[in-house]
């Protein structure tokens, strides 16, 4: 029984890591911008929309929220006093960023995209995830959980594979120690509600998000 779970958790990983092949090549942009939204510590004007990023553009919101695109069509939802950096290699299919501050949420496309938050999380495509990252006793943890889909977590010598339900609670310093948790995926607040009524590419009609 041990052995095919251990199975089970491997393909999944696996199948998570194949689907950055299939990416089509595209250019990753603002697609929202509320309030105050600061682009490479530039001072964006509200409401600003279809801004072009580069390959390690980075975006912060103090007092505003802002939406982004990425080049394999995932949208990434950025709450207040939030902050984000492209980790993307220019030539490569493939959408990849770092999670510096804040609350963010990530709504996959055809692949999704690889999440550098503490860990390197790599998500699965068609799902909706959720990052949290806190400061707690001098210690940094970033939060994911999963809505929708799946996500694997690459620890220091094994792999958490997290289903709709599942969370984690990253931090460099615990290194392996770290267990998988529940959440009740119907418990949603301002950030989770706001990005599941936003339109895709910042249109006119709300964003269907399957359940």
């Amino acid at each position: 029984m041990k052995l095919a779970s251990i199975l089970v958790l491997t393909l999944a990983y696996l199948a998570l890591r194949c689907t950055v092949a299939l990416a089509q090549v595209g250019t990753p942009r603002l697609s929202i911008v509320e309030g105050a939204v600061f682009l490479n510590e530039q001072a964006l004007e509200s409401p600003a929309a279809d801004v072009p990023l580069n390959d390690t553009a980075e975006v912060r919101t103090t007092n505003g929220r802002a939406g982004l695109e990425l080049t394999t069509g995932d949208l990434v939802f950025i709450g207040r006093n939030a902050s984000l950096r492209l980790l993307n290699r220019r030539g490569l299919n493939v959408s990849r960023f770092e999670i510096l501050d804040g609350s963010i949420v990530v709504l996959s496309g055809g692949v999704g995209p690889a999440v550098v938050c503490e860990n390197e999380v790599q998500l699965s495509d068609k799902g909706i995830f959720r990052f949290d990252v806190q400061q707690v006793d001098g210690a940094r943890f970033c939060r994911v959980r999963v809505y929708k889909g799946a996500a694997s977590a690459q620890m220091p010598s094994f792999t958490w594979v997290l289903t709709p339900g599942k969370s984690l609670d990253l931090a460099l310093r615990c290194g392996d120690h770290i267990p998988r948790n529940e959440f009740d995926t119907e418990e949603l607040d301002e950030l989770d509600h706001w990005s599941r009524a936003q339109p895709p590419g910042g249109g006119s009609s709300p964003l269907t998000v399957e359940h």
